[in-house]
């Protein structure tokens, strides 16, 4: 037998994210201001305001969360830290968004804004020889954002997020 849960109303389905924000992230005392921020950017268009905050959400991590296991290596661990984040504003969410090519690792809708997301993890050594974002490129290239394109009083934004292991933040992003 299988049930699905979800969140009875509003504000369990925000308690229970900022319960994991926090488990994520040593950002107690900031996660408010944070919170604000990303949600004005967001609310905005204002993608390079949004990548300053998301670069400061992980660089909150503590290195400790990665020692001894390789959450570094794996797309799934900081798409679920932006997927928490993005929960604790009351967007709209769509974790690996399908479309009639693959699939997207996230969308996110906020006041009129549709963000198609895309994250890969590289090597640090790697990013020097990237003369693309792999990320944003597989979002054009697979056509992910197609399906939001004509929605009335919506724009569209096609992101693609490059994560180094060793760094364990974003070193390249794009849209």
């Amino acid at each position: 037998m299988m049930f699905a849960l979800r969140a009875p109303n509003l504000e369990v389905k925000i308690a229970v994210n900022d319960h994991f924000i926090n488990a994520y992230t040593d950002l107690t005392n900031e996660k408010i201001g944070i919170q604000d921020h990303l949600f004005d950017c967001l609310a905005g268009g204002d993608l390079d305001g949004a990548i300053e905050v998301i670069r400061r959400l992980f660089a909150a991590i503590p290195w400790r969360h990665f020692t001894q296991n390789d959450l570094a290596d794996s797309e799934g661990y900081y798409a679920s830290v932006l997927y928490a984040f993005f929960s604790s504003l009351d967007a709209e969410i769509i974790p690996e968004d399908v479309t009639n090519h693959g699939q997207v690792d996230m969308t996110v809708k906020l006041a009129g804004h549709i963000y198609v997301m895309e994250i890969k993890v590289v090597d640090a050594e790697r990013v020097e020889e990237l003369d693309v974002n792999p990320a944003l490129k597989q979002i054009q290239n697979k056509g992910y954002a197609k399906k939001y394109r004509g929605i009335a009083g919506a724009t569209v934004h096609e992101l693609g997020m490059v994560l180094s292991r060793e760094l364990r933040n974003l070193v390249m992003w794009g849209w």
